[in-house]
Parts: structure tokens; C-alpha cells; sequence
């Protein structure tokens, strides 16, 4: 029996021992990766252009490259066109807030509007697509005549463009080169001398509706089916915030329509596609269990932490115990 006493104080001894010296490596475990958290690290001021890399032995990922490439023309091929997308009626209420939210706030003080877009070269906002005015859903019929109408507009800007640089080409190698130089000179000179006239030199006007659609678009082929309507629908809300904020309404409205409406746009999109990313995390992480932050990891260490402490005290009272029961069992016999 003696010997069976020695062996159980040392088994208890030893475990008390190990279980203090987990508890204090967990301790400095948790010190340690704290401070080397929020530490400040001396290469995050180092721009990343800075660093050298070995290009020698870089290879491109050619087959990245492939797939990309055919995912991008079939993404092309399945997108239905715009006005298809502003005609939808799951989509057509979004299209028409955004717009309205976006349009109201620029032309708020539509004095103030034009001294700015004059200040930066701007005609502000184009006029609201057709397919957005009223209430009723527009018809088939209204649909594709908005397509024919778009398309008639893109082939004759490209067919202008084209007819221009042919003439060009024509008169540059029908004269000679002597008369070319003389002529480039005194083009460029009155040129510098004359201001513009007209409106050829001001921006275009900004297409709120293209915009939105490009930016949505360019969102479904990055995140896959779903991400249009979603980028649409959640379009509105995210004006509000924005637009709602007076401090940055305030500086909103001394920037050209064209900037404000790319700045919210981009800033959305990002924001949509760390929405995205998140999601995507979230669903690879559904069938496994990982630590999902510093928060987390620190959360179950100290949790352990105090498992071990807790052990330890509870080892320490039954060890008491016994000892006091031994000695009233020594005491009566």
C-alpha cells in the first residue's frame, strides 16, 4: 500500500507539473503571437516595386492564360445586351433608384453643376435611357428598337472614324513630303493659336445607365452567375449611405459628374468584390474546421489556458482531500 501511495503522489505531482508548464507555454504563446501581430514590421514601409525579383526563372502560367481567355468569350457570347437588362423587371426598379439617386444629387443646385462641369471641361449627365422612364415595363418591340438605335450609333461613330483616317491616309500619300512638313507646321501652329469652338472638346456626357452595366457586367464575369442582379439590386442602398453622409456629400458636389459617378461606381465594386470573397471563404470553409482569424486562435488558447488552470486547482483540492482523509484514518486506527 505504500508503495501504491508513492507511486499515485508522484503520478500527481507529475501531471500538476506538466499541466503548470502547458499553462505557462500557452501564456507565452499567446504573448508572443500577439506581439508579433501588432508589432510594427520594418518591411511593410518598403514598397513592394522596390524588391528584386528574379525574372530569369520566372515561366507564365500559359494555361491561366487559355482559360482565362475562354472564359471571357463566353461570357461574352452568353451576356444579353443592356437594354434587355433594363427592361427586366427584377432589375428595372434598381436601374431606375440608382439612376434617380445619382441624377437628383448632381443636379441639386443645378447653377452650382454647371460652374463646375464648365471649371472641368463637362456636360454633366446624359439624358435618361428611354427604357427607365415610367412605370410600365417596356415591350419587346420598345427593347429591340433601343438595340437598333444603340447599334446604329456605335456603327456610325466607328464608320465616322473610319472615313476620317482613310481620307487622311489618302491625302497624306497623294502630297509630298515637302508639302507635308510645311503643312503639319502650320496646322500645328494655328491649332495653338486658335481656341476650340464648340463642343468637341468638352467630355461626353456621362451615361449613367452604361455605366451601371459595365460595372455589373464586368461583376458577373468575375464572380459568375447571380453577381449581376446582385450588384444591381444592391446598387441603391450603397448610393444612400454614400449620398446620406453630409460630409461627403459636401465634397462630392464640387467634383464633375464624371468623376463622382466613376468614384462610387469603382468604390462599390470593390466593395462588391470583397463581399464576394468573403462568401467564397465562407463556403470552402463550411466542410472544414480552421481557425478563422488572430481572434479566434486567441480565443481557444486562452480558453485552454484556463481549461489548464482550472485542472490544476481541481488536482490541488483532491490532493488536499486525500492527504486530510489519510490523516483521519491514521488518527482513528
Amino acid at each position: 500500500m505504500n508503495v501504491l501511495r508513492r507511486i499515485e503522489d508522484v503520478f500527481v505531482q507529475l501531471v500538476r507539473v506538466l499541466l503548470l508548464a502547458f499553462s505557462v507555454l500557452a501564456l507565452i504563446g499567446m504573448a508572443f503571437w500577439l506581439w508579433s501581430h501588432y508589432k510594427p514590421k520594418p518591411g511593410d514601409a518598403t514598397p513592394a516595386a522596390q524588391v528584386a525579383l528574379d525574372w530569369k526563372s520566372a515561366k507564365p502560367d500559359l494555361k491561366y492564360l487559355v482559360d482565362e481567355t475562354a472564359r471571357d468569350l463566353s461570357d461574352v457570347a452568353d451576356q444579353p445586351p443592356m437594354e434587355k437588362r433594363l427592361a427586366d423587371p427584377a432589375l428595372r426598379p434598381s436601374f431606375q433608384k440608382a439612376d434617380g439617386l445619382l441624377r437628383g444629387f448632381i443636379y441639386s443646385d443645378p447653377a452650382a453643376r454647371k460652374a463646375v462641369e464648365k471649371d472641368n471641361n463637362g456636360q454633366g449627365l446624359a439624358p435618361i435611357n428611354a427604357l427607365l422612364k415610367g412605370d410600365a415595363t417596356p415591350s419587346e418591340a420598345d427593347v429591340q428598337r433601343q438595340i437598333k438605335l444603340r447599334e446604329e450609333r456605335e456603327n456610325a461613330c466607328c464608320d465616322g472614324a473610319t472615313r476620317d483616317t482613310s481620307a487622311a491616309a489618302a491625302e497624306a500619300t497623294a502630297e509630298p513630303a515637302a508639302m507635308r512638313r510645311v503643312a503639319l507646321v502650320s496646322g500645328a501652329a494655328q491649332a495653338a493659336a486658335e481656341e476650340p469652338e464648340g463642343d468637341d472638346w468638352l467630355n461626353e456626357p456621362v451615361d449613367l445607365a452604361a455605366q451601371i452595366h459595365e460595372r455589373a457586367q464586368a461583376a458577373e464575369s468575375e464572380h459568375g452567375a447571380g453577381a449581376y442582379a446582385a450588384f444591381v439590386q444592391g446598387l441603391p442602398a450603397a448610393l444612400e449611405q454614400v449620398l446620406g453622409n453630409d460630409k461627403l456629400a459636401a465634397k462630392l458636389r464640387e467634383q464633375p459628374a464624371q468623376q463622382i459617378t466613376s468614384m462610387l461606381l469603382l468604390n462599390y465594386t470593390l466593395s462588391f468584390d470583397r463581399s464576394a470573397q468573403r462568401l467564397r471563404s465562407e463556403d470552402l470553409a463550411l466542410g472544414r474546421w480552421e481557425f478563422s482569424g488572430v481572434e479566434t486562435a486567441f480565443g481557444a488558447m486562452l480558453v485552454t489556458c484556463l481549461a489548464m488552470a482550472a485542472m490544476v486547482l481541481v488536482l490541488i483540492r483532491m490532493e488536499r482531500h486525500m492527504r486530510l482523509m489519510s490523516q483521519q484514518s491514521g488518527n482513528q486506527s
